[in-house]
């Protein structure tokens, strides 16, 4: 029995800077001479379900992919849960975990998925997709493993429809945005402790002016008040001084209104990179980034 065996494998422990998606590449192998452990292992989790009733939740959820994206042209492809995909990553000299498999002998074809994408819808969508993919290709005579320029192809179109959360990136791209990304995460930390300098200051500015006008207002209603009567340098010097504060405010503002659109595409920038990263074979959660709040 011959299986013809293609996987979706989310990346460990990488470390920023190397994001690209690695695909798990099995070529076809007989059965009996798996070309190494974890090769042998998924051969061995093939047979084991191959002819099995797929999840009935999974089944729906390829369906309507096949519906929406495919012309329902899919033929009907069992998709069950396999706990035992957790184990092949661990059988590699670079440890990866298998997030699901297809597998085609015969007239059999079956979609393996890991029971850890339960908790994670999206990974769980960018999974089948990518599985649906190998089926899709299979049907049309392309039997290779591998992610070839008509995969890619595919998988653009289902990640541009929005089968799934997922951008398809280079690593030129990847790397560019994420440089671009650090340094305009430090230019907006910068940026904030400086704001709040300056707010503390205008702050400042804005009680010692009250406390001048007040005074002078005191002053100007009561003849007899403490310091008598203001005069007109007096009141000229407090009105400059107030009209210094209020431009130097309208800046401020203006400033933080800049700093807040500077922030929100930054944000933006930080969701459309992680769905770079997790694009469509998974990555190392931890290499995500997380958006910035908002200043207070």
């Amino acid at each position: 029995m011959i299986w013809t065996v293609v996987a979706t494998i989310a990346v460990a422990g990488c470390g920023w800077g190397i994001w690209s998606a690695f695909g798990a590449s099995p070529a076809s192998a007989a059965a009996t001479s798996a070309a190494s452990p974890g090769e042998a292992l998924q051969q061995q989790l093939l047979r084991k379900n191959v002819g099995k009733p797929g999840d009935p939740l999974l089944g729906r959820m390829f369906q309507d992919i096949s519906a929406r994206y495919f012309s329902s042209a899919l033929p009907v492809i069992p998709v069950m849960w396999e706990p035992g995909l957790a184990e092949v990553g661990k059988l590699a000299s670079d440890a990866f975990t298998l997030e699901g498999m297809f597998g085609h002998s015969g007239k059999h074809s079956i979609i393996l998925l890991n029971p850890d994408l339960q908790k994670d819808e999206p990974a769980l969508m960018r999974a089948l997709c990518h599985e649906i993919v190998h089926a899709y290709l299979f049907t049309t005579g392309d039997t290779s493993t591998g992610h070839s320029a008509e995969f890619q192809s595919v998988l653009k179109r289902l990640s541009q429809q929005g089968a799934f959360e997922g951008i398809m990136a280079t690593d030129e791209e990847r790397t560019n945005l994420r440089t671009w990304l650090n340094a305009e995460s430090s230019r907006l930390d910068t940026e904030r402790d400086q704001m709040t300098k300056i707010a503390a200051e205008i702050e400042q500015e804005r009680l010692a002016i009250e406390r001048v006008l007040a005074d002078i207002e005191a002053r100007v209603n009561d003849p007899n008040a403490p310091g008598g009567r203001p005069s007109e340098m007096e009141v000229a010097n407090a009105a400059a001084r107030r009209d210094a504060y209020n431009s130097r405010a309208i800046d401020m503002n203006a400033r933080a209104e800049s700093g807040h659109a500077d922030l929100a595409h930054f944000n933006k920038e930080v969701t459309r990179y992680n769905l770079m990263l997790v694009y469509p074979d998974g990555v190392d959660t931890t290499a995500l980034l997380r958006a910035k709040a908002p200043r207070q």
